[in-house]
Formats: structure tokens, sequence, C-alpha cells
């Protein structure tokens, strides 16, 4: 049993940990920036976000893999100064006239550098926002020691998991292409107007025709859930089109502004490079587009608007409308080009009372379509699938080669995003309850259980493995067994679809061949994350690329 004093020393220590932690988050809120007004703040921060992501891939332009992760990097970077302008927005009832001041377009050196300041300070908090929270899952011990944070030794861990987690993409890549460049530039210039510092888009009726006609299919492949999902005041077919709608309209405002650089707009038409559509004028356009009425599509836009709703902790990944004033929009097109709307939505119906209670009935269904999913990809295969209960489990798919006598069983996982760390590890929780019902089947199978044997049409001459079939996130690496591969599920049906070996496949899983090797594909760097005057050490998983 723990001496007292050893308990009193550790309530200390936590509740040192906790003062800390309290000090960093308020250090993530002070910058510059704070003296100007709400709307320049937004203004700023999301106008010098496009043009980091235009040097990138325009100007500079990174190998697939390194943006890839930039762009994650600086989605989640930027959701901390957002939010921390928002917590201080003045109050709509306010005696403040700071919600009236006109918002300064020009490029200006020092907003630059603020804004600049503030997001390469998210990028360290956001490490803070790791080592946290692991804390106080129990996973690491933390010490502190004069301003520095010192956690325990992490390079015990393995992180192969959390390197094929970040370096293995959540869905077939092929599908997700981001579209820049389909639309014909002469046909967007006859709808673009120039003018010194700026230019603007007529969306038309002829112009939304072309974008949809470029885009559509790309934005597409990114939506999966049926169609007649309905929600309080919307359905998944409204909100498909209305987001779409948005994302190529984003797509040609960015590639209207390559447009204007090459004609010699100058600072890179930073001043232009936010794209802020009045209200009613967007409603319009997308009405008038996809031909359902302004109220429907006003009651999506009213969703996707930053910390509507009444969402304690927006996330501009999640609602990514921001609105400058009663009239007009602020729309990130990096964010909206870069985000996976159905996706979000579904994490941000979690955080509505009303419409949890609807979405938790409709995701019963999920198994169904993920299963459907798989055997669709694998259809012209010599392959059977099965599924159904046996005992105290069930079978949520079995894939079986009965000419080569090979079966693979697997538990499907489906789970909501943005990975933040807390759902990183609450997913762990349902890995590894996957993990536990996988080996439940590969006792049967060893025990010959009959049903589920009958089940399967199968025999124990068989290869048999059961594994967890996940569609985004294998989890952390508590969560791993060394009896049960637990593979991303795109990944898993292009390696059967591209060997049309099933008994190949299961080898390949049973010598974990799918995670990636340190040394030859990641290599893991130790780096300095400063917040204030509160320093400390942590990781990061770097990919070993050619290009």
């Amino acid at each position: 049993m723990p001496k007292e004093t050893d308990i009193t020393k550790h309530t200390q220590r936590a509740a040192c940990v906790m003062a800390v932690e309290n000090e960093i988050d308020l250090e993530m809120s002070k910058n510059p920036l704070n003296n100007f007004s709400y709307q320049q703040q937004i203004w700023t921060l999301l106008s010098v976000v496009e043009d980091h992501h235009f040097k990138i891939s325009i100007i500079n332009p990174l190998p697939e893999q390194r943006a890839a992760a930039y762009i994650d990097g600086l989605i989640n970077a930027i959701v901390h100064p957002i939010r921390a302008c928002y917590s201080d927005k003045p109050n709509s009832n306010s005696n403040s006239n700071s919600n009236s001041k006109k918002i300064d377009r020009e490029f200006r050196d020092n907003s630059y550098i603020y804004t600049q300041e503030w997001i390469d300070l998210a990028k360290s908090y956001l490490n803070f926002c790791s080592i946290f929270p692991l804390y106080h899952a129990k996973m690491i011990e933390l010490t502190v020691s004069g301003n520095d944070i010192v956690p325990s030794d992490w390079s015990s861990y393995n992180l192969t998991y959390e390197a094929y987690d970040r370096l293995v993409a959540k869905r077939d890549p092929t599908t997700e292409n981001s579209p820049l460049t389909h639309i014909s530039a002469k046909e967007l210039r006859r709808h673009m107007s120039i003018s010194g510092n700026y230019y603007n888009v007529n969306f038309s009726k002829r112009l939304m025709t072309a974008l949809s006609d470029a885009y559509f299919e790309d934005f597409n492949n990114r939506h999966n859930l049926p169609n007649q999902w309905n929600f309080l005041t919307f359905s998944i077919s409204d909100f498909r089109k209305v987001f779409i709608s948005l994302q190529i309209m984003a797509s040609a405002w960015f590639m209207a502004r390559v447009i204007a650089v090459e004609e010699g707009v100058p600072a890179l038409a930073f001043s232009s490079a936010l794209w802020t559509p009045k209200k009613s004028m967007l409603i319009n356009i997308i009405a008038s587009h996809i031909e359902i009425s302004r109220t429907k599509v006003s009651k999506v836009l009213d969703y996707l608007t930053y910390g509507n709703k009444g969402i304690r902790h927006p996330d501009i990944a999640i609602q990514p409308l921001i609105e400058l004033n009663e009239s007009q929009y602020a729309i990130s097109p990096f964010i909206i080009m870069h985000t996976n709307g159905e996706r979000n939505l579904c994490v941000l119906l979690n955080q509505i009372p009303e419409e949890r209670y609807i979405y938790s009935r409709l995701v019963q269904e999920k198994e169904y379509r993920v299963r459907q999913e798989i055997i669709n990809s694998l259809e012209g295969l010599d392959l059977e699938f099965t599924h159904g209960q046996i005992d105290s489990t069930d079978i949520d798919l079995a894939i079986i080669d009965h000419y080569k006598k090979t079966c693979l069983c697997i538990e499907i996982k489906w789970f909501i995003e943005p990975s933040e760390i807390r759902e990183v590890l609450s997913r762990s929780e349902e890995i590894i309850k996957g993990v536990s019902q996988a080996k439940k089947v590969s006792e049967a199978f060893r025990n010959g259980n009959s049903k589920l044997l009958n089940l399967l049409s199968i025999n124990q001459t068989y290869d048999f493995l059961s594994i967890v079939g996940s569609v985004n996130s294998i989890g952390h690496h508590v969560a791993q067994d060394s009896n049960v591969p637990v593979i991303k599920i795109w990944h898993l049906t292009t390696q059967i679809r591209n060997h049309n070996n099933l008994s190949a496949t299961v080898n390949w899983l049973n010598r974990r061949q799918y995670l990636p090797t340190k040394g030859i594909d990641f290599t893991i760097e130790k780096f300095p994350i400063t917040c204030g005057e509160w320093s400390s050490t942590w990781y990061g998983i770097r990919p070993i690329s050619n290009n």
C-alpha cells in the first residue's frame, strides 16, 4: 500500500502539472493580433493560411506525402488561434464598436509576422495537446523541473502503429485527389475581374455548370453515407449538394488566384486570397445551381457556420464558414478543399444533443455499408462472402477462397474523425474490443465450433485468420495484439484486389508486412517545443521519401 507521503507527493505533482497546463492554454491565446478587431483577426489569420497553401502547392510545390503532412498540420494548428479569437469576440449586444470596423485587406508586414508567430506557437501547442492527455490517461509521466516539462521515455513504445496511421491514408488516395487544375483557365478568366490588388469571380450559372463538370466527381467520391439519411432540417443528400457546391466554388477561387498572380497582381494577390462572399448571394447561387430551396441551403450553411448550434469548442475544419458580420462569410478555400465534409458533419451531429439521437440510430447501418463496400471492391474475384452470428459474437464479414482453402474474417470498425489525441485513445479502446472479438472467432475455429464452420462452409484444414479492419484508424500501440492484425480496410482490399490472392494476403497480414518499417519508411525525430516560458521535448514521425 502506498505511503501517505507518496500519495501527498503524487497529488502535489499532479496539481503542479495541472497549473502548468492551464498556463500553457492561456499563453496560446496571446498575440498582438488580439489588439485588432475580431473581423480583422479572422481575415488576417485565414489570409496567411491561404498564402501558406498557395506557396506549398503552386510557388514551391512539396512532394505529395510531405504536402499531405503539411496540410494536416496547418489545419490542426489554425484551430487554436481561430478559437482564441472567437472566445474573445465582443458580444453582439456589446457597446463596443469593433464589430463595425472596416477590414484592412492590404498586405501588412507586421500583421503577417504576428500571424506567422501565432501559427508557429500553435504547432508547438499541438504537441502539448498530446502530452497532457497522455499524462491524464496515465500513459506517460510528467515531471516539472524549473520551466521544463519532462515526459517519461517514449522511445520504449512501438511507434510503428502510430506511423501507420500517419503515413497510410485514411481512404484510398485514388478517390481523394485534390482537384486544382481541372477547369479551363480561359473559361474561369471570362468570369473574373481584376483591379489593382484585387480579383473577383462571378459565379454565373454557366460557370457553376462548368465547375460542376470539372470537380463534382472528385469531391463526390469523399461521400458515402446514404442519401436517405434525414436529420432535423436536411438530408445527407441536401448536405452533400450544398457542401460540394462550396468546394467547387472554393476551388475556382483558388485557381482564380493563380491566374491573378500570373497576370501580375501584387503580393501574390494576397488581398483577395480569402473568399468573403455575401451570405444572400452565396445562398442564391447554390440554391439555383442544385435546385433546392433557399431555406434548405440556409439551414445547411447555418450548421456549417463557426460556433453555431451551441458548439462550445468550435473547430474550423468542422464548421468552416465564419461570420465576418451579419451579412458576410469568411471562407478559406484551403480548408474547404481539403476537408471531408460528410465525415466532419458526423462529428458535428454528435455534439448537438437532438441530432446525436437521430445519428446514433442511423449509424447502425454503417457496418452494412462498409461490408457492402468491401464486397463491391472485390467484385470479379473468385471469392465468397458471408456474415452472421455465432454464440456470443458475430462475424462482420468473412472472405473465403474455397479453391485455395483460405478464410479471412474481419471485425469492422468505423470511427468518427478528426483524430485529436483524446479521440485516438478512445478509438484504441474500441480497437481493443475488436481485437477481443477477433480472438473469440479464432478460438471458435481452433475448437472446431460447428456453428462457425457451418456458417462459413469451411473445415479446419483451411488457412484461417481473424483480424480487425478499420475504416480510418488502427489505434494506439496499446491496442495492438501479436495474434490479431489491425489494418485500414481500403489498404486490405487494395492488397487483395491487386494480387488476386487471398492466401498471400493472409500471409502478408500475419507477417505484418502492411506496417511501415522504421529506418526505411519513417524516422522518429526528437525536437524541442515551447509555449511562453514553458518548454519540453517531444517526438515526430517523419516519412522517408525518395521525393
